[in-house]
């Protein structure tokens, strides 16, 4: 199980990742930037732990409990810093390891470095991260990589197709993947039994060209 995460970079999507995380996940970000610090620790819940220091300083990341880790998420806006973070907590034991990638060219070298998920978030949404550290199966969310992939988010309306059986049973289509949603300001983890209530925001996973069939579903 996944209980201790530690976040490498203080970026927009950290944030977000952490309202997606369960409460019985002890996170911590660690940022080099001693002001978006000052700024985290006014935007993030209580129990996230914001660490001023160099992600790269292997002997900061080994005190601050690395080898107990078992998800390590690097965020910071250098690919090539990810990537050797991510291959560096591997090494440590770490199971789970997710690195975001924004320059096209590295995407394939760091899938042969075998650093655990590679994202990027021109296509990919925070929501899906901790669905990456709890779950093996991840293929379907590489090849969204690769894919013209969208991101939608919906909010939920009382009486739509969505809400009248669990998701396997919905009929969404193929290639769309309901990444998470959020219910009364908690992050859920969507599995095919998961049945969508009115006013969840969901995020879903698709090609462009489905939004508008997708719509129909929770509109």
């Amino acid at each position: 199980d996944v209980r201790n995460v530690m976040i490498m970079g203080g970026s927009r999507i950290a944030v977000r990742t952490t309202q997606y995380v369960p409460d019985y996940m002890q996170v911590k970000i660690i940022e080099n930037d001693i002001n978006r610090c000052n700024r985290l620790t006014e935007v993030v819940d209580d129990k996230v732990m914001i660490i001023n220091g160099d992600g790269r300083d292997m002997d900061l990341l080994m005190e601050e409990g690395l080898k107990n880790t078992e998800a390590f998420v690097a965020l910071t806006d250098n690919s090539e810093t990810n990537i050797l973070a991510c291959l560096a907590a591997k090494r440590m034991g770490v199971t789970k390891t997710v690195a975001e990638v924004e320059n096209i060219d590295y995407i394939s070298m760091a899938e042969s470095l075998d650093i655990g998920t590679v994202i990027n978030k021109k296509m990919i949404a925070a929501s899906h991260i901790y669905q990456m550290m709890l779950d093996a199966d991840v293929s379907n969310v590489k090849c969204l990589t690769f894919a013209n992939a969208d991101v939608a988010e919906f909010t939920v309306k009382n009486g739509s197709r969505i809400t009248k059986c669990a998701v396997k049973d919905a009929g969404l289509p193929k290639g769309a993947t309901i990444g998470g949603l959020i219910r009364n300001g908690e992050g859920i983890l969507v599995t095919g039994n998961t049945v969508i209530q009115p006013n969840d925001h969901v995020v879903v996973f698709c090609l462009g060209m489905m939004i508008k069939k997708i719509e129909k579903f929770f509109n």
